[in-house]
């Protein structure tokens, strides 16, 4: 089976249970469907409203404020700065985040882990230690789609994460997907060529058992 068309199966059948828990049973709408036509003036007339209305909103805020505040949208939107900087995380906020997010997981509450890393990856998506985090909770959870493409993110972010490469080398290794595991794993171990790293040694015992399956 095409690497793609597993995974892209396996996660469209997870997507899809998702949207069958989450959809909302239905309910009386609270507004009404009808879209109010209004005239070109009208239009006019409710825009200026807008702004005058956003102009009160901030007008106790000084110009050096708005000027910085201006200066981080462009950033965001130049892909310089994540959400946590635009919002004003600090390290040290996103860093207690990860560490309650990581004693969660260790704990077995995959759920409440999950919550954390996902807030994490939107706050700083450059991050690739949320995502490899992300792939591990999905992993454990045997949401093996989903677990590869957060992997595979947090790999293009750093391309010898051995946590990241292990782990997705096993999922492939799991599912027969024999050639792209093998890439992984040979990959994680050439960047341990002293045999010291705990997870290099994983991708050690997990190329054996390759080895083994290849030959059956």
């Amino acid at each position: 089976m095409a690497i793609s068309s597993f995974f892209c199966d396996n996660l469209v059948s997870e997507q899809e249970g998702f949207r069958r828990e989450a959809m909302p049973k239905k309910k009386t709408p609270r507004f009404s469907p009808e879209i109010k036509e209004m005239s070109e003036e009208e239009a006019h007339a409710e825009v200026a409203d807008f702004f005058l209305k956003l102009e009160k909103e901030y007008e106790d805020v000084s110009k050096e404020e708005m000027k910085v505040g201006a200066q981080k949208i462009q950033s965001y939107l130049r892909g310089e700065i994540g959400w946590g900087e635009l919002f004003n995380f600090t390290p040290e906020m996103l860093f207690q985040m990860a560490e309650y997010g990581f004693m969660q997981f260790q704990a077995g509450r995959l759920e409440d882990a999950e919550r954390v890393f996902k807030v994490l990856t939107v706050l700083d998506w450059n991050n690739h230690y949320y995502h490899s985090m992300m792939g591990s909770i999905l992993q454990r959870q045997k949401r093996y789609g989903e677990a590869i493409m957060e992997y595979t993110q947090a790999l293009e972010l750093a391309p010898d994460d051995m946590v990241s490469l292990t782990h997705r080398g096993e999922i492939y290794l799991q599912h027969d997907l024999l050639e792209e595991a093998r890439a992984d794993l040979e990959k994680a171990i050439a960047s341990d060529p002293h045999k010291i790293d705990r997870w290099a040694n994983r991708a050690r015992v997990l190329l054996e058992q390759l080895e083994v399956k290849g030959k059956q």
